[in-house]
């Protein structure tokens, strides 16, 4: 499994315009929105920054796992998949690894947000980044498992507008756009469940120097067995239906 994991993410760096367009978003929307938003005064305008810097890392992080793994609807297409099927690799180990090398797509966008908040004033120290780099490594892998069951299941050109859908749906319910808060109390007693709510709050936890929340972490873990779950099931779909 190492090998075809060194393999996955050999090509994938090989191809970087998805990394690259998941990175130069967030910034771009980070840099665009924060001169916009003031507080009631300097100190609540740097924390209200400093929130925004999370969130669209959080984002990014969302985005680029999500969006690599439904890139595999285009290996389907061109036949990558079937000649994947041939060799000895259980469907389990497939799915782990490719899953592992689309995670790995958060990191960057994480980094490259949260540097570029640190020079614009945020209060964020080294410590800090590497902290939010792990957890949103860490906590983006659900994002990619679904990803992958999406592109097992869907041909390319319905996978791409259901990659929209099911990516603005997390980031919604991640409270990414509007803070969870001001949704009506029944929602907020749902996304407090979703595996979004609580990857952004974890950014969060790194922000305020609070201690990782294991109930949100198991929750984490919960989507990862279920979505793990899913794209197994969709790999082996697909090996049944060609």
């Amino acid at each position: 499994m190492f090998a075809y994991l060194k393999f996955e993410l050999r090509r994938m760096f090989r191809e970087p315009r998805l990394l690259v367009l998941t990175v130069a978003m967030p910034v771009i929307l980070f840099l665009a929105i924060t001169p916009t938003v003031k507080g009631a005064n300097p100190a609540e305008t740097d924390d209200i920054h400093a929130y925004l810097m999370v969130a669209w890392a959080a984002y990014g992080a969302l985005l680029g796992t999500f969006s690599s793994g439904v890139g595999v609807s285009q290996e389907r297409t061109v036949g990558w998949l079937r000649q994947l099927r041939i060799t000895p690799l259980p469907p389990v180990q497939v799915v782990v690894a490719k899953a592992i090398a689309c995670s790995l797509v958060a990191i960057p966008a994480v980094l490259v947000v949260s540097v570029v908040g640190m020079l614009k004033g945020v209060d964020f120290g080294v410590g800090q980044l590497g902290e939010l780099a792990l957890f949103m490594w860490l906590g983006s892998i659900p994002f990619a498992l679904i990803g992958l069951a999406v592109g097992f299941l869907l041909p390319a050109n319905l996978a791409q507008p259901a990659s929209f859908l099911v990516s603005f749906t997390l980031a919604f319910a991640g409270g990414i756009f509007i803070p969870t808060e001001s949704l009506p109390k029944a929602m907020q007693n749902v996304v407090h469940y979703t595996p979004s709510y609580r990857f952004t709050q974890a950014g969060y936890d790194v922000l305020q120097k609070h201690t990782q929340s294991a109930t949100g972490w198991l929750i984490i873990a919960a989507w990862f067995v279920i979505f793990g779950a899913c794209a197994a099931l969709a790999y082996r779909r697909t090996a049944a239906t060609r």
